[in-house]
């Protein structure tokens, strides 16, 4: 997500260079099509959608165990469209056997390091043997073709070892953050009907061993469907564990041949994972990706977003939980690229941990939320410059950039010479809508506009495209990465995302072009506000409060306002480090709001808070803070960072 572009900024437009368009993968994949540029590539996929995802399906040189009747049918009923029916395609063989024969197998597949300092890594065969144990072991131990299985691991090789080994035989995983909390973990497990969960003992943070809650091995044998818990000791606990069919990761396949394993014969649109999103109501929705579809669109975001290839390194600082996991992990092998894997805390024991790692494993592209951004920046004295070596691609996603946070990356990290890829999209869509890539002009917190193939769109409520201005993400096309459904839920998926407008996929954000085509979200359209007849995005009205001298964050909500409709109430999280006045910065952050977005926008209220309700993500929690300060229910928070924030914003209302 993006905030308002900075007033000053011509020298932060990253223009690509010679040597960036000689070895652009958007570009080498654009002439391999015979477009002249990317504007007639973009042109040619919206008109025939089907003829541009076929044709990244064989640039990727995907390999499938049955070839597809046809690239799309049914496109007419984007709901209904069906992806490369009557195919084969398993996601695993194609992203690790399929290059070992291609000759690739001393190739470093993946590389690791853990809080310890622990560093390794495995070549595609090493890999490839890791996951054929594995995926034997989960045979063994009763986990068959259909089956769903929960994961609940840090970033860690067994992480991505796991979900690679379940798609092999045609299992489903159910990827689960790995700091929920008992209920949340259960409630994820149940939905899906889980006959598996793998999950650690424990894992490292800041130098210290946090074992798995005391409540959770009971909670676990209550789960009707669950047979099989599989354990990676990640820590020298010695508490028993008393988990239902528990099964130690080591002892997996240990009596196996050590032959290759054929990857199981998958159907085109058979779910690969669950990924479970959730809001402020409701139980959280488990949206089912399945394995062509999700091949197609995260390899070719990591080729077209983050120009990511054989040779390159690629990482994400995130959780196995999140879909940039899979994404980066997954889509970066399929992509051809190695993957490095970050278990620690980015800023254990220093700000210099995080940047250490991307040296020493030889990382060339590497993803990170605004959110660590912010918190590295905070803690940083200049003292030394930042060398990231190798490092040529920086990527972010998740959460509002603000610009003093943007200008920190950009010129301190990246020294203004390393683009900054805005990606924005979602779990339901497998990847982003709307991305720069290395091809094209990067103005600061935009994006170049929609990837090809998405059928993006602005429109207003009634969804008549605008072209330019304030309104809705739309897509008018559907695309192989969009869900199959919910599970256990059809009428839910349809419900949330195509009855809105007929035909047209509604996504929930609120987007800006300018006069000069450049993208910017400002916020989720159900958080916009709407204040004396105007409405604005609550990321318009934030980057006017991060520019605030001592402002590191904020959040806007609106509340009723018998006049206005609503009022702005605004909470601002201020440096720690720069003492000031609250009462003085709540008047300074009212007048600048008025003086720049108007006196109607002048708030009602600011508070001056420590922190504020987010997401193990990095999302700040609009509707949730809403909720809670209007005094009503905060809805589903498991994906909370730290409950106690909720504590602070009742406490203001």
């Amino acid at each position: 997500m993006t905030t308002t572009p900075m007033p000053d900024i011509s020298d932060m437009v990253w223009q690509p260079g010679k040597r960036d368009l000689e070895r652009s993968r958007i570009l080498a994949f654009s002439n391999h099509v015979q477009c002249s540029d990317l504007e007639d590539l973009y042109g040619k996929a919206s008109q025939d959608p089907g003829w541009f995802w076929g044709a990244v399906a064989d640039w990727l040189q995907l390999e499938w165990q049955r070839p597809p009747m046809e690239t799309v049918d049914q496109l007419s009923i984007p709901h209904l469209t069906k992806w490369f029916p009557g195919g084969a395609f398993n996601i695993a063989d194609n992203a690790v056997d399929r290059w070992i024969r291609a000759g690739r197998g001393e190739d470093v597949a993946l590389l690791w390091e853990l809080e310890d300092g622990t560093r390794g890594s495995w070549t595609f065969s090493e890999l490839a043997c890791e996951v054929d144990r594995v995926s034997r072991g989960f045979l063994d131990a009763g986990i068959e073709f259909g089956d769903t299985v929960g994961i609940q691991l840090p970033m860690v090789r067994e992480a991505a070892v796991a979900q690679l080994a379940c798609a092999k035989i045609g299992a489903i995983s159910v990827p689960i953050f790995s700091g929920f909390g008992t209920s949340a973990v259960v409630d994820r497990l149940t939905i899906a009907g889980a006959k598996a969960h793998i999950l650690s003992n424990g894992f490292q943070r800041r130098g210290r061993e946090i074992e798995v809650p005391s409540d959770l091995p009971r909670a676990m044998n209550a789960i009707s469907t669950l047979k099989t818990t599989i354990v990676v000791p990640l820590v020298s606990s010695h508490r028993p564990l008393e988990l239902p069919g528990l099964v130690y990761w080591d002892d997996l396949g240990a009596n196996s041949p050590k032959e290759p394993f054929a990857a199981v014969q998958c159907p085109t649109d058979h779910p690969m994972f669950i990924a479970f999103t959730s809001g402020t109501t409701g139980t959280p929705k488990g949206v089912v990706l399945g394995h062509a579809g999700f091949a197609v669109k995260a390899g070719s975001d990591a080729a077209f977003s983050f120009d990511i290839g054989p040779g390159d390194v690629s990482t994400w600082i995130t959780d196995p939980g999140w879909i940039m996991s899979p994404i980066i992990v997954i889509g970066g092998l399929i992509a051809g690229s190695s993957v490095a894997l970050y278990a620690g805390t980015p800023d254990w024991p220093d700000t210099k941990r995080v940047w250490n790692m991307i040296r020493e494993l030889g990382v060339t592209m590497m993803g990170v939320s605004p959110t660590l951004i912010r918190s590295l920046m905070d803690k940083d004295h200049h003292d030394a410059s930042i060398d990231v070596a190798d490092l040529r691609v920086l990527a972010s996603s998740g959460e509002a950039w603000t610009p003093d946070a943007y200008d920190w990356l950009f010129s301190r990290v990246g020294h203004k010479q390393i683009p900054i890829i805005n990606y924005s999209g979602g779990t339901e869509v497998s990847g982003a809508i709307l991305s720069n890539t290395t091809a094209q002009p990067i103005h600061p917190c935009g994006f170049a506009g929609p990837l090809p193939g998405m059928g993006a769109d602005i429109v207003d409520n009634d969804g008549h495209s605008l072209g330019t201005g304030l309104g809705e993400l739309a897509l008018r096309r559907p695309s192989p990465g969009m869900p199959l459904t919910f599970w256990g839920n059809p009428d839910r998926y349809h419900a949330t995302y195509w009855d809105r407008w007929e035909g047209t996929w509604y996504h929930g954000d609120w987007v800006e072009v300018d006069e000069n085509g450049i993208w910017y979200v400002r916020g989720r359209s159900d958080d916009t506000l709407k204040i004396a007849g105007k409405r604005v995005g609550p990321a318009e009205v934030e980057s006017v409060v991060n520019g605030v001298t001592g402002v590191v964050e904020s959040a806007a909500i609106g509340t009723p306002d018998v006049i206005k409709g609503e009022s702005l109430v605004v909470f601002a999280r201020i440096n720690e480090a720069c003492p000031t006045d609250h009462a003085s910065l709540a008047n300074t952050i009212a007048t600048e709001l008025g003086r720049q977005l108007g006196k109607p926008l002048t708030p009602k209220k600011v508070h001056i808070v420590d922190v504020l309700p987010r997401t193990r993500s990095g999302k700040i929690l609009r509707r949730v803070i809403r909720s809670v300060y209007l005094g009503n229910a905060s809805g589903d928070t498991s994906s909370l960072d730290d409950p106690a924030a909720l504590d602070v914003i009742r406490s203001l209302a």
